[in-house]
Order: C-alpha cells, then structure tokens, then sequence
C-alpha cells in the first residue's frame, strides 16, 4: 500500500438527524444525534486508511479538549497527525449538520476560530517518504506555496487537489497538481451547465492534468491528459439514508484505485460505487467490505 500526505480541514461535525427539514422558526426533536470527526481532509484520510494505506494528515488542531477528542477519533481510524499543527489560542472548527432522513441531504452551519495550517510546519514534513500528496484547495496563497515546494523536493510522486469552493486565485493552483478533483457546486458556480464544457475551457490552458468532476446522480466526468473524456454512473443505493461526506469518499476511493495501477476509467468508477455504498450508510465507517 502507499504512503499519503493529506493536507487539509478536520472539523468537528455535531450532526442532528431529523425527520424533516424545519421551517423557519420552527422546534423540532432531533431523532438522534452524534459527534463525529469530519472536514473535506480528514473524511479523505479516514476512508484511505481502510484500505491499508499509511496516512498522515497535516492540518491545524486546537489543543483543547474538543482538539484531543478529534485527535483521538483520527487515531481510531488509523489517521496519523504527527505533522499537524496544535494551536493554544482557538476553537476547533466545528460544523453544525441537520440530517434530513427522509432525503439523506444535509444543511450544514460551519464556525471557525483557528488559523489555516502554514507553510512553516509544511516544510519540516519529509516529503520524499510519501507515495502520493492530497490538498484541499483553501488558502490559496499558502496552498500555492505548499504544492510549488512539493513539486521542487520530490520527482514522480502524484499530486492531487480538490478544488470544492470558489476562492480569490484559486486558479493559480490548477497547473501545479496532477489530479483537479472538481465539484458541481464550483463547476455550476463558474457558469457551466456541464462538466464536459467547464473540461474544454480548463483544458485550453491546464494540458498535463487530469481533470475530474462529480454531479451527484448523474455520476462523474473525467478527462485524461490526452483529452479523453469518460463518463461513469452514479450507484445510488436502494434507499438514500447520508450524503455527508459523499464527495470526500468519492475522492478517496478514486486515489486508492489510482495508486493501484488502475486506469482512470477503472479508478473514477470504482471511486462512484463506493460514494454509492457512503450514501447508503451512515458516517464512513466500514465502508470497504
């Protein structure tokens, strides 16, 4: 199995499962509830580690009761955070998740009090020991700093970037990663109805990456460094019961296939049956069978 750096959020997700979404002003019982490590980063590194692969993630964690508890869920899930950051002074970043069970969709309501991860703790990782590096497109200039590094210290290692959210100059980071791992939401935010037609525009100045692109039911996008697209299904299970996280699985499982030798086609449909297995479940756990 590989080596993986993942560099990123790790959030504390509360999550109220409710039987409906409320009404402004409305009281409602939650069905349940539970307290779960979460953020895009984390929920990658969580579903890497199940299938063998030694990860690490590098982020920033408060050094606060609520900080040690994600700490120790990480742990649980065989997550290693030796690189990451604590932090005396903050918050851990904490998401509030209303879980709609008749639909599976989730409202999320993020707060935040601690600073992004820097580049000073990124450049004391040894990098050379890693197989494959993840990023979380935020921060950008950070961000942008991080990924030049790594392509300076290391030769043939693969680079992934999700690139979730709209952010100042995020563009400056696209040619800088092998692997662009697009959401519909940036995708549709950009103005394109399609993933194949936000491909063409990105491809005319991004040539040597490959371009990927999930949307939800109707599966994913790929496009390969010669220009050759793929297009794979979703595999929504029989009934929808959680679509936190369904994104960071996908993401996951695509880089696993991906450092196994598979081909792209074979790596984006495997990575849409296991987002179709998360969905059908609660949480991330236990996902490879």
């Amino acid at each position: 199995m590989s080596h993986i750096l993942i560099v990123g959020i790790a959030t504390l997700d509360i999550i109220n499962v409710v039987d409906h979404y409320p009404a402004e002003d409305e009281e409602i019982r939650a069905m349940n509830q539970r307290i779960d490590s979460g953020g895009n980063a984390a929920n990658t590194a969580s579903v890497l580690a199940q299938y063998g692969h030694k990860i690490e993630f590098a982020g920033t964690l408060a050094n606060e009761p609520d900080g040690h508890r994600l700490q120790n869920q990480l742990a649980a899930r065989h997550v290693a955070t030796d690189y990451c950051h604590f932090v005396r002074d903050g918050k851990v970043p904490t998401s509030y998740i209303t879980l709609n069970q008749k639909t599976g969709s989730r409202t999320i309501v993020h707060s935040r009090d601690l600073p992004e991860y820097d580049f000073d703790h990124f450049k004391r990782i040894p990098l050379e020991a890693f197989d494959w590096f993840h990023f979380e497109g935020r921060n950008v200039p950070v961000v942008r700093q991080m990924l030049l590094d790594t392509r300076q210290r290391c030769a043939g290692q693969s680079i992934s970037l999700e690139i979730e959210k709209e952010r100042e100059a995020i563009d400056d980071l696209f040619p800088l990663a092998d692997i662009l791992l697009f959401s519909k939401s940036f995708v549709t935010g950009r103005g394109f109805n399609n993933a194949p037609e936000f491909f063409d525009v990105i491809k005319r100045c991004i040539t040597d990456s490959i371009l990927v692109c999930t949307w939800g039911e109707q599966g994913a996008w790929v496009r390969d460094m010669n220009n050759t697209e793929h297009h794979v299904p979703a595999y929504p299970p029989s009934r929808v019961v959680d679509t936190l996280a369904a994104g960071d699985t996908f993401n996951a499982g695509l880089i696993h296939s991906l450092t196994r030798g598979h081909t792209l086609l074979e790596a984006a449909n495997h990575a849409s049956q296991l987002a179709g297995v998360k969905v059908g479940q609660i949480g991330i756990d236990k996902l490879i069978k």
